[in-house]
């Protein structure tokens, strides 16, 4: 990667657009970027960085501000670079976020959003790649090949932060390390191998678990079964104890199965036995059963014959039920429909309108009916009339509801009419004040005019606080400069004069080293007969006169650094007064506070303005709307007046038609339901009397079957039937008395021919005598406490057989565990040594992760190429040498150690003195520089920038360095150089100078030469 052109603008101290050409400058491979403390030499590399990256290096990108105070507010800062990577040119252009000025935005200001274009240069035209920020910034990273914190360690080689680097315990050199060469993989597979072997642990002590539980549970199983002293030895293994509790607790399952087999025949015996002497007892019962069923069923064969003959005389008199029952219901009927046809007449006579349609009492009979026809025939045609004039009465009552109703209508016309012409008229004098109120108002003021000169005022005001304060701080700074003055010209006086004191005592100084037979090193000879002393009689050293000198050094950068912050401080005075700064504070308050009262009364009378225009057009809105509601009421009030007369007129009409169909007055609707209340009360009782007729008929029907059906019968009259009925219950009692005597004769006929009775009364002809029921009795509890005893003893078989075939389960999945166990457990085994050794832990004798071996492998190719530079700048004295070495309980691989060849002796790498350090964190930058460009795929780093460190070499190490990085332009590499050191600026003729002044600082290209 080369730069070829950078461009600023308005971006930190430069104010005006500076542009630099890296071509120039690199004409000589070396150039020097030198100017005094807060010039901008590091603003440059800022800039650089910022047109890369759209950032600045570490912690100025977060205490810095991009944007330049001293640019004009207007002017937009901007960063342009030119360079070419991988064989291909880009310009690319960034704008950082800034605040434009703005007279419309209510702060003053107006946010301008970061911005990016990105430009190729193919076949000499240039072709946009992106104006995307992101877009952008992805491409520039894969052309670059690195990221801005490997770039600022491998292009700018800040010398601070090697120099902390070289000096770092391996624990603060792991971060950088880590961030360079993006060792994130290595972690991932740290963790990875991590992970795993805990997924293995938990595998394994889940499979362990597991198999423990079996064991727990087959001892649990068999402790509930076997007595303690049945249990195995536990000592045994656990395959051999499982094995061991299957076979003791099926041992005790043989023996209670023997045992309830046993019992079992003795229960059988003993039943046999019992059963033949109960058989022998229920003979007995059921031979003495026949002989009491033979007594009784003698005793009722008397009364059985009463009995047969009074249920044959009431099946008899059952043929005449039916007829008689239908005479009885017909009679009921017509009673009840006589009854009921006189309760509908006295209903009927209640009625105010019967007298005039039924002039006599009907009775149930024909000529009832007659009278109660023609009365229907009259009611009906007087009721069709009423019904016909009902419409008539209906429109009557909506005509009088339409009446009430426009009168209504007509009467609320009128008052919203009237309600209207006043509003109209109080609006109307509304409208006449707000024209006169708005007439006598002043012209409308120019509101932002006057908020800008409030602006204005204020700003000013601002102006003055911020001179008065800055002004205090410039008189102290001057004071602090004036003294840093004396201060530096009384260490330098001091400095001359022992500097000329020594030159003065040359040769005392080198009298004070000869020695009696060595040659003089001014003459050669080695006699000295006089040796020169000093004139004060004190010899000045060399360390007095270079104490001297660095304590002027010292005083000399305290006045730089106090004569700067007295320039800054008078560079803002000046922006201030130019501001406005150097107004008096009382007029300047005042000019506030008139400014702000004549921008208060102009905005109330632009907003009273405003008001009083709004409430003008909306009254006249208003006069208008209600100009048309009052046409619209004049109309609608005419129309309502005509209607209320023609609804008038039709009420009239109908009224006087129904009082010639309804003289006595009254409703007709009423009169109507009162006939129709009537009319069914007749329909009723012809309808109630139609039955009676009925029922009458039917009775006769009846009474002559019931007539017919005695003739037929055994009975001479209805009564000696209804004697020999029974009862339901006194029917059934029989009955059952009569099946209960045929029952027990065939049940006596049963038993005389059954086995038990045949058995038991040949054990009495036997002479065999009755068992005894006490020692039945005691062979049945017997035989209860034996069967107790051998469901008990299956019982407990049962259980010892099942728990038997659990402990075989167990068995077998113990079995099966173990099998499972084994590769699990070399998983467990394998993944864990694994895990450990590339963690640092378990075999891994220097402790050391995988992560930090490879940035052990880096950091040694980095000692390998510090040190071919180390070793030309230190005349072969010092190389650095990585070291991997364990101390004590810290883990090792990022040590780094200075091996000295004049002593033979490996050292620390802060023994090294200031010199030194720099030579060796100079050589570490550069070695760095060269394995981040390998590892970032071998991009080409054309262009090096090496900032300050250089004041702390004396001559020949100065001299030593640069000769080393002038070995850097081989193969046409740049190298540009940042430092105040003036013998730097004598050796190098291509120059970047950086001037600073009171409105912002300027760049400019120096070639005298090659260097």
């Amino acid at each position: 990667m080369r730069i070829h052109r950078l461009e600023v603008q308005a971006f930190g101290p430069f104010a005006a657009r500076e542009s630099i050409d890296f071509d120039e400058l690199s004409s000589q491979g070396l150039f020097l970027l030198n100017g005094p403390t807060g010039a901008g030499k590091t603003s440059i590399l800022d800039a650089i960085c910022f047109a890369l990256y759209g950032s600045v290096p570490g912690a100025r990108q977060q205490g810095k501000r991009l944007r330049s105070d001293h640019a004009e507010p207007e002017t937009a800062p901007e960063v342009v670079c030119e360079f070419s990577a991988r064989g291909r040119r880009f310009e690319v252009t960034r704008n950082p976020q800034w605040e434009r000025p703005s007279s419309r935005a209510r702060s003053g200001s107006v946010t301008e959003q970061a911005h990016t274009l990105l430009r190729e240069k193919v076949n000499g035209v240039w072709v946009q790649k992106s104006s995307r920020n992101d877009e952008a910034a992805a491409e520039l990273l894969s052309v670059l090949g690195m990221s801005l914190e490997q770039f600022t360690k491998v292009v700018l080689l800040p010398q601070g932060d090697f120099a902390a680097f070289l000096r770092a315990d391996a624990k603060e050199r792991r971060p950088l390390l880590q961030r360079l060469f993006a060792t994130d993989r290595y972690e991932a597979v740290e963790q990875t191998l991590a992970d795993e072997a805990a997924n293995a642990r938990s595998a394994y002590q889940s499979a362990l678990a597991g198999a423990d539980q079996l064991l727990e549970r087959a001892t649990e199983e068999a402790a509930r079964h076997l007595a303690a002293e049945d249990m195995p030895d536990p000592s045994l293994a656990a395959g051999d104890l499982l094995v061991a509790y299957e076979s003791s607790v099926g041992s005790a399952a043989a023996s209670v199965k023997g045992a309830a087999n046993r019992g079992q025949e003795d229960l059988g015996r003993l039943l046999e036995t019992i059963g033949r002497r109960e058989r022998a007892v229920a003979d007995h019962a059921a031979l003495a059963e026949l002989e009491k069923l033979s007594l009784e069923h003698r005793h009722a064969a008397d009364s059985q014959a009463e009995l047969t003959e009074t249920l044959a005389a009431h099946r008899s008199a059952e043929l005449l039920a039916a007829p008689i029952r239908h005479r009885d219901q017909a009679a009921l009927a017509m009673e009840r429909a006589a009854k009921d046809f006189m309760d509908r007449i006295d209903a009927a006579e209640t009625h105010p309108l019967y007298p005039a349609f039924v002039p006599s009492r009907p009775e149930p009979d024909l000529s009832g009916q007659t009278l109660l026809d023609e009365a229907s025939d009259r009611l009906a045609s007087e009721l069709g009339r009423i019904r016909s004039l009902l419409p008539e009465e209906q429109r009557l009552q909506a005509s009088r509801s339409d009446v009430q109703r426009f009168e209504q209508r007509v009467a609320q016309l009128a008052q919203d009419l009237a309600a209207a012409t006043a509003d109209h008229e109080q609006l109307a004098a509304t409208g006449r004040g707000l024209q006169d109120e708005l007439a006598a108002l002043d012209e409308a003021p120019d509101v932002e005019l006057l908020t800008e000169r409030l602006e204005q005022a204020q700003r000013i005001r601002d102006a003055v606080a911020d001179h008065t304060a800055c002004l205090a701080k410039a008189e102290a700074a001057r004071a602090s400069r004036d003294a840093a003055h004396t201060r530096q010209l009384e260490r330098k006086e001091a400095w001359l004069s022992l500097l000329e004191q020594r030159l003065d005592q040359a040769a005392a100084e080198l009298a004070a080293n000869l020695a009696e037979g060595d040659p003089c090193p001014v003459c050669g000879g080695t006699e000295h007969p006089q040796p020169a002393v000093a004139a004060s009689g004190q010899l000045i050293t060399r360390e007095q006169e270079a104490a001297a000198r660095q304590e002027h050094a010292a005083a000399e950068a305290r006045y730089s650094e106090a004569r700067e912050a007295c320039a800054n401080l008078e560079q803002e005075l000046s922006n201030l007064a130019s501001r406005g700064g150097a107004t008096d504070a009382a007029e300047a308050a005042a000019a506030v506070a008139t400014a702000r009262a004549s921008l208060d009364h102009a905005v109330a009378v632009r907003d009273r303005r405003r008001t009083l225009q709004e409430r003008s057009a909306a009254t006249t809105q208003q006069l208008e709307k209600i100009a048309r509601e009052l046409s619209a009421l004049a109309v609608a009030k005419a129309s309502a007046d005509s209607e209320l007369k023609a609804e008038r007129e039709r009420t009239d009409e109908l009224e006087r038609k129904l009082r010639e169909a309804l003289p006595d007055g009254g409703s007709l609707h009423e009169h109507a339901a009162s006939l129709s209340q009537l009319d069914r009360l007749l329909a009723d009782a012809l309808k109630i009397l139609a039955q009676h007729r009925h029922c009458s008929i039917t009775l006769d029907q009846a009474e002559g079957e019931l007539a017919s059906a005695i003739d037929r019968s055994n009975f001479t009259t209805e009564d000696d039937a209804r004697v020999s009925l029974l009862a339901p219950a006194q029917l059934q009692a029989l009955e059952q008395r009569h099946t209960a005597y045929l029952k027990a004769g065939q049940r006596l006929a049963v038993l005389e021919s059954s086995e038990p009775v045949v058995r038991a009364r040949a054990a009495l002809e036997n002479g065999e005598s009755l068992p005894d029921s006490g020692q039945l009795d005691a062979a049945r509890d017997q035989a209860g406490a034996l069967d107790r005893t051998v469901r008990e003893l299956q019982v407990r078989h049962g259980v010892l057989a099942a728990s038997q075939q659990q402990l075989a389960a167990y068995r077998r999945r113990f079995d099966e565990e173990q099998l499972r166990l084994a590769p699990i457990a070399a998983r467990h085994e394998l993944l864990q040594s694994v895990a450990d050794t590339v963690r640092g832990l378990g075999e891994n004798e220097r402790k050391m992760t995988l992560t930090t071996y490879v940035l052990a492998a880096r950091l040694e190719q980095i000692a390998a190429a510090a040190t071919e530079r180390l070793i030309a700048m230190t005349d072969g004295r010092y190389t650095l040498v990585h070291d991997d070495s364990k101390s004590g309980n810290k883990k090792s691989g990022l040590g780094l150690h200075v091996s000295d060849e004049w002593t033979g002796q490996r050292r620390d790498t802060a023994t090294l003195s200031g010199g030194e350090s720099f030579m060796a964190s100079l050589a570490l930058a550069l070695g760095l520089a060269d394995v981040v460009q390998a590892e970032a795929g071998g991009v080409d780093i054309e262009t090096l920038f090496v900032d300050e460190g250089f004041g702390s070499l004396d001559e020949q190490a100065l001299e030593q360095v640069m000769d080393a990085l002038e070995g850097l332009r081989d193969g046409g590499r740049v190298i540009g150089l940042v430092s105040h050191v003036a013998e730097m600026k004598q050796r190098i003729g291509a120059q970047l100078q950086v001037t600073k002044g009171r409105h912002g600082s300027t760049v400019r290209t120096v070639l005298t030469g090659v260097a």
